[in-house]
């Protein structure tokens, strides 16, 4: 039976998570670089030494909204995982996933790598670090569930000189590489690429055909797939990004 938590214990609690919502909030609006102990302590009405109650600077507040958003990555990435479906159409729900994550938390997606940039990484304990890499570890770890599934049913054979968590990661970076690239407004047009999107799913596309991963996407329609992901797994998701490209566009 889990232990009862005082009513002090509640209140730190929820003022831990509202310091980290207003947080979130300043950095969307004003960058990291603007962060600040002070601004957070302002935007709350609160006193400095209150929120150092919590903190002890400005890179753990930043690491532990890292944190909770790996959390919420990883509960993403557990419904990818419960989806139905041959091993690429479940590694397809891992992408989305991904994408939706990313796109939807912005900040705390991108706090996973601004934690270990120069200057920010060693303000940050190094049991916070480590705490940050097994959570990361757990997420990407539920994919690698699915290349393993793919390798038992036959459905791709890795060459001798890859690992399961090899081609995972390689997924990743060039998936990262986009959603990235996308918040620097990078001048795509100018370069020839006519789509960011389309272009990534086609070169992740090809990786796998290459690959071998069955079934082909030259045999399969993964659009289709796409659609029913969207629609079994992350409705809510989808709702939600469609509303803010409404508001975009009006």
């Amino acid at each position: 039976m889990a232990e009862a938590i005082t009513r002090k214990q509640r209140e730190l609690k929820v003022r831990h998570e509202l310091i980290l919502d207003v947080a979130a909030r300043l950095i969307a609006e004003h960058g990291f670089a603007n962060l600040g102990m002070d601004r957070i302590a302002e935007a709350m009405e609160y006193s400095k030494g209150t929120i150092y109650q919590h903190f002890q600077c400005k890179e753990e507040v930043l690491m532990q909204l890292c944190m909770r958003g790996l959390r919420i990555w990883g509960e993403f990435f557990d419904r990818a995982l419960a989806f139905r479906g041959n091993s690429r159409e479940r590694l397809q729900a891992f992408h989305l996933g991904h994408d939706y994550y990313a796109r939807l938390y912005p900040v705390e997606y991108e706090a996973s790598y601004t934690v270990k940039s120069a200057g920010v990484r060693d303000k940050i304990s190094a049991d916070n670090h480590a705490a940050h890499n097994a959570l990361l570890k757990e997420v990407l770890d539920r994919v690698v569930v699915v290349v393993d599934e793919a390798i038992a049913a036959g459905d791709l054979s890795l060459p001798r000189d890859m690992r399961p968590q090899d081609l995972v990661y390689g997924f990743w970076a060039v998936h990262y590489g986009e959603l990235m690239m996308e918040n620097y407004n990078f001048g795509y047009g100018a370069m020839g690429i006519g789509n960011r999107e389309s272009t990534v799913r086609t070169v992740l596309r090809a990786l796998l055909d290459g690959l071998g991963w069955r079934p082909l996407s030259s045999q399969h329609d993964f659009a289709a797939v796409a659609e029913r992901i969207g629609r079994e797994v992350f409705p809510q998701e989808v709702a939600r990004l469609a509303g803010r490209e409404g508001e975009q566009a009006s």
